[in-house]
């Protein structure tokens, strides 16, 4: 009985052990983790590293969509980026795209109205697209 009850024991400890180590995490794109910064919402991190590359743009826009504040405090990233380096990154080019995909679409009765956000994000939409590196380049020669 006591060998079988232990074989249970550790038949049960390797199951979770075996899931955890399945998992599907990868490093995030620099852009994604300079967004969730940006937005204060770096404890998110851990989450979107779950999230596919190619969806991650995706996600953080949904988020922004549905966080008014979150995307205040994007936007004011993304205009210090143009400023600061004359473009935002592709990354960002991405977000801001999907965001407005959204509000264009029937989902936008679900989410807070962006009001003047709105008309911020379709200017930035038309900015040139750099790389992380360049934007990083000209954020530090100035």
């Amino acid at each position: 009985m006591r060998l079988l009850l232990t074989a249970a024991f550790l038949a049960a400890a390797v199951v979770p052990a075996r899931a955890q180590t399945s998992a599907d995490a990868h490093m995030l794109d620099l852009s994604c983790v300079e967004a969730l910064v940006a937005i204060k919402e770096s404890r998110l991190a851990g989450v979107f590293s779950f999230v596919p590359d190619k969806d991650a743009p995706q996600a953080f826009a949904d988020l922004l969509v549905h966080d008014r504040k979150a995307l205040k405090r994007y936007l004011a990233k993304l205009a210090r980026d143009d400023k600061q380096a004359g473009g935002i990154s592709s990354w960002d080019h991405q977000v801001v795209g999907l965001a407005l995909q959204i509000y264009a679409s029937p989902i936008a009765g679900t989410v807070e109205k962006p009001g003047s956000l709105k008309g911020k994000l379709e200017g930035l939409s038309g900015e040139p697209s750099l790389s992380l590196e360049q934007i990083t380049t000209r954020r530090k020669s100035r």
